[in-house]
């Protein structure tokens, strides 16, 4: 586990738990979404590597709030200026990541990443879409990506469940196994 993954847990938890119970669960994704945003232009990104552990995220906070200030509530605002107050505004993205997390887990939703070398066709789509709701208990929605390096077959990423059926991938088993 990475160092941001464990500084968000208790930003990501608390925003949770707050947008819960004020039934405002879209309103905070995209306010952390719009934070996340931010965090992210490269112009940001150089002011954040610059900044070493005891530099003050205030001019940071700042910045944050003229630029998306207006799309924030003030509890939203609040929230910020702890994490800049102890120095956790890089960890955004991972703070957004399992908000994500804690919302898909309430509403039983899940989303899954299916690689493919061709396009799925909608049967296929949906085949696979009922299979992985009987097997995860959970709403899938599912993300097609296109990659033509598999060859054939299906790499299925859902959460950290990977699924590899890929020819390339069978390919290699079998190589490593002709070799033992």
């Amino acid at each position: 586990m990475s160092d941001l993954t464990v500084v968000a847990q208790p930003y990501a938890k608390a925003a949770f738990d707050f947008a819960k119970e004020t039934d405002a669960l879209d309103e905070w994704q995209q306010m952390l979404s719009i934070a996340e945003m931010i965090l992210t232009q490269p112009n940001t990104i150089l002011i954040l590597n610059e900044m070493d552990d005891d530099s003050s995220e205030q001019p940071l906070l700042e910045m944050m709030l003229q630029v998306g200030g207006e799309f924030m509530s003030q509890y939203f605002q609040n929230f910020l200026k702890v994490m800049a107050e102890n120095h956790r505004l890089k960890a955004m993205s991972e703070v957004l990541s399992q908000f994500r997390d804690y919302v898909a887990e309430l509403q039983q939703t899940m989303n899954v990443t299916v690689c493919t070398a061709e396009p799925l066709d909608d049967e296929q789509a949906l085949q696979l879409t009922q299979a992985l709701t009987q097997r995860f208990g959970k709403t899938i929605t599912l993300e097609q990506q296109l990659d033509p390096s598999l060859v054939g077959g299906v790499v299925i990423k859902a959460g950290q469940t990977v699924f590899d059926g890929s020819v390339i991938s069978n390919i290699g088993r079998l190589s490593t196994n002709l070799h033992v």
